[in-house]
């Protein structure tokens, strides 16, 4: 049970007092306020106040009987009423965010960018969201070459995430090239009708070696990310990005010697 509602809490945005009480109601029927409590373990107080956000969130009804009761909506109907407004709710913040973006974009031009060179080099990332949202923006500036070494260490990277700034990359005259740990991930990525068309183009070159330690990436011998990642997990936890070219070219150089190595 606790399992459910701990997914009811993460996907549907339930408090754990709804999911509790939602469970309750789909296991015992209709309940009163007092009955409610007893099974789910609500607070008494709190009962009203749960039930009502249930019902605000399309996944229960109130029966109109003495004492009152609540009933749950069945699930199917329940978890369809509550992504249409999560689906309308997000589509709301989309479209202030969006309102919302030239007056960031006008603080930021006053701050950020005329900040001190030494005072932005390096940047620690959480996470591989985040990761992928920063690496597509600096793709966007890329003019001439990204390099990419991968480790044999497993994570999962959404790389399509990025395959339309890599597109923008290669339309604007650049050129990706990637070493692989292992024949089998390199038969993964050529499968892509994409990478495979760069491949026969000559804008993408891919080699397999199995001793690149700490995976990073190298653009336009400018910025350079290193990424971090947890085995167990297979996640990148964390990367690190550094902005600067002479950094960049020495990173440049080792990724040559891995080139050379690689087959």
């Amino acid at each position: 049970m606790e399992e459910i509602v701990d997914k009811l809490v993460k996907c549907l945005d339930l408090t754990v007092y709804e999911a509790k009480a939602y469970c309750a109601l789909l296991t015992h029927g209709s309940l009163t306020m007092g009955e409610l409590s007893v099974v789910s373990n609500v607070p008494r107080p709190k009962c009203y106040h749960v039930v009502r956000g249930l019902v605000s969130k399309g996944m229960a009804t109130l029966i109109t009987t003495k004492p009152m009761k609540c009933q749950a909506l069945p699930p199917r109907l329940a978890i369809k009423n509550r992504l249409a407004q999560l689906e309308q709710s997000l589509e709301g913040k989309k479209t202030s965010a969006e309102l919302l973006l030239p007056l960031l974009e006008a603080l930021t031009s006053k701050s950020f960018y005329h900040l001190p060179k030494a005072e932005r080099v390096i940047s620690l990332i959480e996470g591989s969201a985040n990761t992928l949202s920063s690496i597509e923006f600096d793709l966007e500036n890329t003019r001439g070459e990204a390099l990419v070494a991968i480790s044999s260490s497993p994570a999962r990277f959404n790389w399509k995430r990025i395959l339309n700034s890599l597109s923008s990359l290669i339309d604007r005259g650049g050129h990706l090239r990637i070493v692989f740990p292992n024949v089998n991930l390199l038969a993964t990525v050529r499968k892509d009708e994409t990478i495979a068309k760069w491949l026969k183009e000559g804008k993408l070159k891919l080699r397999i070696y199995e001793g690149v330690h700490q995976p990073f990436s190298i653009l336009d011998e400018v910025l350079v990310y290193v990424f971090f990642t947890d085995p167990q997990l297979k996640e990148v936890l964390f990367s690190i990005r550094v902005e600067d070219s002479r950094f960049a070219k020495l990173m440049k150089a080792y990724f040559e010697l891995l080139w050379d190595r690689a087959r």
